[in-house]
């Protein structure tokens, strides 16, 4: 069921066809429509991977859609609109704008929904996904311990979404610990993209060239500031979040001090577990949390090479 470059109506049209209500056939399965942010990262692909598998292990039908990146709201509100029409046993989502999920009013009490990896305050669905506040906590122990005194920044992603709201919630609460260190600068990259993180680091290590930690809020952005630091010939202590094997063998290289370890494909496959559970009349837990280990260089290689068997890349 993997898709690639595909546009988000071409997807729509792909899950209407296939019937998120069941289309003319007679399914007995159950059918659970999931909208996500993007498919722009290996964290989304993971998360993928995690909805496919467990739509196998627990008999259900899935269909997965997503706008062409994680900015465009508008594009993710039309998928939402056409498939709470469409009737599906259960929605999970994963807000683009957590502020801006007005639409989901058509599905509550209709349709029972979730929400996937980011949350949104406007409605008290269960949510699956990592503690983010607490991500920006372990975050800010790793480089105090490292950095101990100087000054500190942030780079995260769209403020309006909340994975990395929280993240910075987190990070700036647990830092009030730790007096000898300053926060001096946060700077957002609205698109999480590996060069707008190049370019905020470049902000940062201009205007502040004495800072010695740098906090971002997603490995892609953590890969865009090592990049960036590379190139300056600069010394800050990196951490990110995320498991990937790029920003993994980072870590385990030394050019990353941490990751903050969120795997995608276990929230994929938490998700429908969950939501499976519920729609078999088991009581849930509202709020899901996944493990979110530090990766530090003395268990990267562990990790990597977990993540690397999970997915069939592995020596063994």
């Amino acid at each position: 069921m993997k898709r690639s470059a595909i546009t988000w109506l071409a997807l729509l049209l792909a899950v209407l066809l296939a019937g998120c209500s069941g289309g003319t056939e007679t399914v007995e399965k159950p059918t659970i429509c999931v909208v996500l942010k993007a498919m722009d990262s290996v964290h989304w692909m993971s998360v993928q991977d995690g909805l496919e598998q467990a739509a196998q292990d627990y008999n259900v039908s899935v269909n997965i859609l997503w706008p062409s990146d994680e900015n465009d709201v508008d594009a993710q509100n039309t998928i939402l609109r056409d498939v709470i029409a469409s009737r599906p046993d259960a929605i999970a989502v994963s807000p683009c704008d957590s502020e801006q999920v007005d639409v989901l009013e058509q599905a509550e009490d209709r349709i029972p929904c979730f929400y996937i990896d980011t949350r949104s305050e406007q409605f008290d669905f269960p949510y699956i996904g990592a503690d983010n506040k607490n991500i920006g906590r372990l975050a800010a122990r790793a480089l105090a311990q490292e950095v101990q005194t100087g000054q500190i920044a942030v780079i995260m992603g769209n403020s309006r979404q909340s994975t990395h709201a929280e993240r910075l919630q987190g990070f700036t609460e647990e830092l009030k610990q730790y007096p000898a260190l300053e926060l001096c600068a946060v700077r957002e990259s609205e698109t999480s993209s590996y060069l707008e993180s190049m370019k905020c680091m470049e902000e940062i290590l201009r205007e502040y060239p004495e800072v010695k930690g740098v906090f971002c809020t997603s490995a892609l952005m953590v890969l865009g500031a090592m990049e960036e630091q590379d190139k300056a010939g600069a010394d800050v202590r990196l951490v990110g979040v995320d498991m990937q094997s790029d920003a993994m063998s980072g870590v385990e290289d030394g050019r990353i001090l941490a990751l903050v370890g969120q795997n995608g494909y276990e929230i994929g496959y938490q998700t429908i577990r969950t939501m499976v559970r519920y729609l078999n009349g088991e009581d849930i837990e509202h709020d899901v949390h996944v493990e979110t280990p530090l990766i530090t260089q003395d268990n990267a290689a562990e990790y990597l090479e977990k993540y690397l068997t999970e997915r069939g890349e592995g020596n063994d």
